[in-house]
Formats: structure tokens, sequence, C-alpha cells
């Protein structure tokens, strides 16, 4: 027939036109299953997880424990990892101090959360880093805010070259008296010890380091050290502004992002610690001075606790007066038995949940604050 010779060529242009259409959709399906939509799975856009963690976690984070240059270092991460602790404070150095940062590396890369990494450098008598490579001056060789601020660079430099990211530092108390318990651990000037700690703060800030100031609401002018036994301060509740002063005005001029609190009894006021009272923390730092940042505790296994009340009573207690972290600083061992302690309370609804929530949530912010600042610093 006439028809079929002139659509023979038709034919074969639909043929080549439907092959080569075929070829590219299997093609582009084959791209498509290759290499997945990137937009979905970036990170910078995939929104944070909005369900409560195990609980946990959340009481893991609460406490920080010590590590000596003696310790194993597979001891320390092993409760890091078990019990989801929040942090790890360096009690001794090594030999080689540069060690510090392989044990650094391992904590973190055993952790689920980013750790806290903390030390005692205050300069003078307690610097757990000496020799040549540290910056020792002590607290009372610092007369002017210069001073104060190039000290906390050059120290906030030492510690975050180790990968430690917290110094439990600097003292705020009154110390006038040469045989007091703190008198060469804090600032020769008690007007200026306020102006002098928040240019110190700035320093390591500037670093990436956050101070701890230290001990709220302070310790007394006497040679009694609360490593030993617990001291008292027989002020009224009137005359607490006064003693508390350069506190409040730190506070109020340069907020510190942590605070550490003092085994002090005022027993006019409470009968409790510090560490273990509701009015300090909560109704006097919190809400009176408005105060934001952490309450980290002192090593609740010092004596000014433990002559009265054990380790982990003490955790369960100063938890509920509003402490964000507890310190077991010189027998970490036993923050197992703390960690069983607080979960019990809050299973006996003696201790509220929405309490352990609260602080995980302000360690959780800290953290992701300290690691935006560390990158603007890097």
């Amino acid at each position: 027939m006439r028809y079929s010779v002139f659509m023979r060529p038709i034919t074969i242009l639909y043929t080549i036109f439907f092959l080569i259409l075929g070829g590219f959709l299997l093609y582009s399906s084959s791209f498509k299953n290759s290499y997945p939509d990137t937009a979905a799975d970036s990170p910078a856009i995939t929104p944070s997880p909005t369900e409560t963690p195990p609980l946990e976690t959340m009481i893991g984070q609460l406490f920080i424990i010590g590590h000596w240059a003696h310790t194993p270092l597979a001891s320390t991460t092993a409760l890091l990892q078990e019990h989801h602790l929040g942090g790890v404070v360096i009690m001794s150095a090594p030999e080689d101090p540069t060690t510090i940062k392989e044990w650094v590396t391992t904590w973190q890369e055993a952790a689920e959360i980013p750790l806290i990494i903390a030390i005692d450098q205050e300069g003078g008598p307690v610097s757990r880093l000496r020799g040549e490579n540290f910056n020792t001056v002590s607290q009372r060789s610092i007369t002017d805010t210069t001073i104060a601020y190039q000290t906390g660079v050059e120290r906030g430099n030492e510690l975050a070259a180790l990968g430690i990211t917290m110094n439990f530092a600097p003292v705020l108390e009154h110390a006038t008296k040469p045989d007091s318990f703190l008198y060469e651990r804090a600032f020769p000037s008690t007007t200026d010890s306020a102006a002098l700690a928040g240019a110190l703060l700035s320093g390591m800030r500037t670093a990436g380091v956050t101070g701890v100031i230290k001990h709220f609401p302070g310790h007394p002018d006497t040679p009694i050290d609360s490593h030993v036994t617990l001291p008292q301060v027989p002020i009224t509740l009137s005359e607490l502004d006064s003693f508390t002063a350069p506190f409040r005005t730190l506070i109020t001029t340069t907020p510190p992002a942590a605070i550490m609190t003092a085994h002090v009894q005022f027993p006019l006021i409470d009968e409790n610690p510090a560490t273990l009272s509701y009015f300090f923390l909560t109704s006097y730092l919190r809400e009176t001075l408005s105060y934001q940042g952490l309450i980290i505790t002192d090593d609740v296994i010092m004596q000014a606790i433990a002559n009265t009340t054990d380790s982990s009573t003490a955790s369960v207690e100063a938890i509920a007066a509003g402490a964000d972290i507890v310190l077991f600083a010189a027998e970490p061992e036993k923050v197992v038995d703390a960690i069983v302690a607080v979960h019990a309370a809050v299973g006996a609804g003696t201790l509220p949940q929405e309490r352990i929530a609260t602080s995980y949530n302000r360690i959780t912010t800290f953290n992701e604050s300290t690691r935006l600042s560390s990158t603007t610093t890097q």
C-alpha cells in the first residue's frame, strides 16, 4: 500500500525519540537514587529533637567527677560512658601536661553529649598546672583590671590548648587576715575584687574558657578550712547583702556563666550549709539576685559536708536546693551511689523530675553556647 512507504521514516523517528526519552528517564531515576536530596539530609536544617531525654541521661549530666594523674584513664572513661556524666575536673597533672589533651580526646569520644572539662587553675597555691609553660601568678598579685584581663587571656589560652573548657576560678571572698583560709587565694582589694574578677573572667572567655566564681555566698575571714570542718558565719539576714557585696556587684555588672557554692553555714539565716540550702541557692541567688547561670557545688566529699551528711544524700539535697551540677572530685567512684539516690528520690516524688529537667536544660544551653563561643574564638 502507498501510505506504508511514506510512514516508514516517521515510524523510525518516533522509535528513536521514545528510545532517547526512555533512556533519559532511566538516567534521571538512577541519578536521584545515587545522590539523595542533600537539603533534606542537611544537619543545618534538621530540627532538633523535641522529645525529653531519658531520666538516666538527665541525672547523669548533673554530675562532674575528678580525675587524678594516677587514676587509670579507662576507669574515668567507663564512669563517664556508663552513667552519662556531665564532665571531669582534672585534680592533678601528669608529668607531661600535654597528655591531658589525650585524656580529653578519649573522654569526649566516649561521651554521647559534649563534656565539661574543668580544672582548678587559680594561680598561686592552687595551680594544678605548673612550670614555665603556665602562668601561675596568684590572685593576690593582681592589682588592676588590665593585669587581670591579660592574666585571664594567657591562662585561658594555656587551658584551651589542652582541651580544658572550664576553670574553677577566680575566688571572690573577702580575705584580709594573713591567717585566713583563703588569704593567698583572694584578691588584695575587697573594694575592687568584683572588677578584677570580671576582667579575669572576660580574659578567659576571650580564649574560649569559662571561669567559675567561687565560693558563694562566701567563706568567713578565718583560718577555718571547709575541707576539714564546717565554717560558720554568724550574720543576720539584714547583714547578708553587705557580706555578699562582691558577688552581687559582679552578677549585676559582669554576670558570670557559672558560680560555685560554699560549704559554709549561716546559722542565723539557715541551718543548712549554703550548698544544701534552698534559701541561698534559689530564694536568694536565683530570685533576689536574678542570677541565671550554672550553680556548681564544691566537692561534696569535703568534710564540711561529709561530717554530717553522706555524699548521696548531699547530692539529692543540693539538687533540690537549686544546684545544677554536683561535684565529686576527691572520690569520683561515689558518684554511682549518688545517681542511684537521685533516681530513687525522683521515683519517690521527693525530688520533682521538673527540677532535674530544669538543670539539664540549663546545662545543655550552656554547652551549646560554649561550643558556639569556641568556634568563634578559633
